[in-house]
């Protein structure tokens, strides 16, 4: 029997590591069903459009009155609903959100195949972050094959007692997709006088983001010739926090834009000389770029981009922000990144997840 093979994905981080595996199955005319679960929908639809990518199914499942335990009923009566309807008998999902648990509980009790990218990132505190650090675990435990982007996540895994024929270690997708992108835009990596910011995790909002944004109006007061450059989240709770800091006096260089689009975003850090933020995408795409990057997170589940001395934990400290940044701007040797190794990978994963998917 042929298997029907699903890739589902509901979000816009979901999406860009799961494209450089839907492309190499177009590359080799292998078919693949596309769904989309509609958990972040407009941001999501921009993005696949920009990749010429149309989904099979999309699923529509998100509404602002849902709770989160009301978000993952209606993902898995949808998801188990189409599994029936389509046959589908391997599904691949990425990442640690509702979609991908909910994909992955589908996969279990309708005895279907369940394939995890992104397999093994941990923290040490099960609600850090909430609910992601939960999800993961939890899915690892259903997973036919878990594809691990790092040695380090391929070992928690078998500290959790996943069986070793169970994990296979890969790389992580989103150097397969920043190598996609720089060529296909002929984008150079420039160290330009400029700082590229965002922030927006559940984990800062509030008194943190408060300190962040005092921390980054200083910066841009002490030095009027940097372009601070910070990239809004649609989250209105966030913007409100950010903003109020700024309402009586921004600085002329700090530059408040809208969500951008993720060309847009790669470009804006492929020239920038430093990234402040607190993104765990950003925290993996820093290296491709050769940029270091303050992280504003008291800990980190992708501690490669320590290890490797690509970026250090700030958390929300004012003073602790100020001072990494003034270690690093001026000093060549700080501010480049350069390593013999991206600790993320080779940019080969898609083809080692397709060649396992396939078998």
């Amino acid at each position: 029997m042929s298997h029907k093979i699903a890739i589902i994905y509901g979000t816009r981080p979901e999406f860009l590591k799961v494209f450089p595996v839907i492309n190499q199955f177009h590359l080799q005319n292998k078919d693949i069903l596309i769904v989309n679960t509609g958990q972040h929908d407009d941001l999501l639809s921009k993005m696949e459009e920009s990749f010429d990518i149309k989904p099979d199914f999309r699923l529509s499942v998100q509404s602002l009155d849902f709770t989160n335990s009301n978000l993952i009923a209606k993902l898995i009566n949808s998801l188990s609903d189409l599994i029936h309807k389509e046959n589908i008998t391997k599904i691949v999902a990425q990442g640690d959100t509702f979609t991908v648990l909910a994909s992955s509980i589908v996969a279990f009790l309708e005895k279907r195949k369940f394939y995890h990218i992104e397999a093994g990132l941990r923290t040490t505190d099960i609600r850090m972050p909430f609910p992601e650090e939960y999800n993961r675990r939890v899915v690892s435990l259903g997973s036919d094959v878990n594809f691990a982007p790092t040695t380090l996540s391929q070992n928690n895994l078998l500290k959790e007692g996943i069986p070793s024929d169970k994990i296979l270690l890969t790389g992580n997708t989103i150097v397969d997709m920043i190598q996609y992108i720089l060529d296909k835009e002929n984008i150079e990596i420039e160290y330009q006088n400029k700082v590229f910011i965002t922030a927006h995790r559940r984990e800062n909002i509030g008194k943190p983001l408060q300190e962040i944004s005092q921390a980054i109006k200083e910066l841009a007061t002490e030095n009027p010739t940097v372009t601070f450059e910070w990239a809004l989240h649609p989250n209105p709770n966030t913007r409100k926090i950010i903003l109020d800091v700024f309402q009586n006096e921004k600085p002329e260089n700090l530059i408040f834009t809208e969500p951008l689009p993720y060309l847009e975003t790669i470009r804006k850090m492929a020239s920038a000389k430093l990234i402040i933020s607190d993104s765990g995408g950003i925290q993996e795409e820093a290296p491709s770029l050769k940029k270091r990057i303050l992280i504003l997170r008291e800990e980190t589940e992708r501690p490669e981009v320590l290890d490797c001395n690509c970026g250090i934990l700030v958390g929300h400290d004012l003073q602790k922000i100020k001072s990494e940044f003034y270690k690093i701007w001026d000093d060549e040797k700080k501010f480049m990144f350069k390593a013999d190794k991206n600790p993320f990978g080779d940019g080969k994963a898609s083809k080692l997840i397709l060649k396992a998917l396939l078998q």
